[in-house]
């Protein structure tokens, strides 16, 4: 099978055959879409990260009966209470497709077992596959940051694109977007954002910020921009940090980070998406691209989300 294969951190994806894979346990799957994240920019840069690899955690497959399905992409280890309670993301031992196993940056792929597949019904699988983390992990954020009548959205990429539909569609709120990207305000504007600004321009704090970029200056305006007893959610690994004291913050502010859905989020997320509730600006590329599109996203150049197709 072809692959995108990581050889060293740092050193670009090599397109490679490879044997498709044999498991000792859990079931081969063949991949048809795979979104492309910025946390793939952070792992292909870090020392951390096992050599060789295959990237890769939104992806949609072809199921046992040749269904499309999105796969779920943190695998607990189903004993502990997160497991138990659906929230596998939170369980420490967890293997996450992409980051601690091969992922679908690839034509094919291992599943632990069938009940990490979520069918997608009439879905286009490459509009799908975003939402197994960017739908699923803007929803939990915001999920978690409300009830609140106004929320500023930092970075409106393909995470926060998501994350201004979900406060209208589910929050019913105000909504403020901020990003250093013209063409991504023009957008946000186009999914429902109320108003949006540079970051240098001078904004109302609100009762609610949540930050999808994570660099010290989004940080700092984050905080900047919270009111005295709101929420201050911090969902990208931008590698930014604050500190987090008496007078650092504002009386009483909630500080919190968010990471990944729980399977009701993944549950709930597709259901609006096969409503028609939500959108996600898509652009297919084509496997042996996975290079370029890490390029493109490392520039800043994507709008919405790219997606390798096999």
């Amino acid at each position: 099978m072809r692959a995108a294969v990581m050889h060293s951190p740092g050193s670009p994806l090599v397109i490679e055959e490879r044997p498709r894979p044999s498991p000792t346990s859990g079931f081969v799957v063949d991949v048809i879409a795979c979104g492309v994240c910025h946390t793939d920019l952070d792992l292909i840069d870090s020392e951390a990260t096992r050599t060789p690899h295959v990237l890769g955690h939104e992806v949609v497959v072809a199921g046992p009966s040749g269904e499309p399905c999105l796969v779920y992409a943190s695998w607990g280890c189903r004993r502990c209470g997160h497991c138990r309670s659906g929230d596998e993301a939170m369980c420490p031992d967890a293997v996450i497709v992409g980051v601690h196993a091969d992922g679908g940056y690839a034509e094919a792929l291992v599943v632990p077992d069938e009940s990490y597949l979520y069918p997608i019904g009439d879905l286009d699988p490459a509009d799908a596959a975003p939402l197994a983390d960017a739908g699923a992990t803007a929803y939990r954020a915001v999920r978690r940051a409300m009830p609140a009548s106004r929320a500023v959205v930092i970075g409106v990429g393909g995470l926060g694109q998501f994350a201004i539909q979900w406060l209208k569609l589910v929050a019913d709120c105000s909504v403020t977007a901020v990003d250093t990207a013209p063409a991504k305000l023009r957008r946000a504007l186009q999914l429902g954002a109320d108003e949006a600004y540079l970051p240098m321009a001078e904004m109302e704090p609100a009762p609610v910020v949540l930050d999808f970029v994570g660099t010290a200056e989004s940080l700092q305006l984050a905080r900047s921009l919270v009111q005295r007893q709101g929420r201050m959610v911090i969902v990208g690994g931008g590698g930014g940090t604050i500190d987090v004291g008496m007078e650092s913050i504002p009386y009483e502010a909630w500080v919190t980070t968010s990471i990944m859905g729980s399977r009701s989020d993944v549950t709930t997320v597709l259901d609006h998406a096969q409503r028609g509730n939500v959108e996600c600006h898509v652009e297919e590329l084509p496997l042996e691209d996975a290079g370029t599109a890490l390029d493109r996203l490392q520039e800043g150049k994507v709008t919405g989300r790219l997606v390798l197709k096999p």
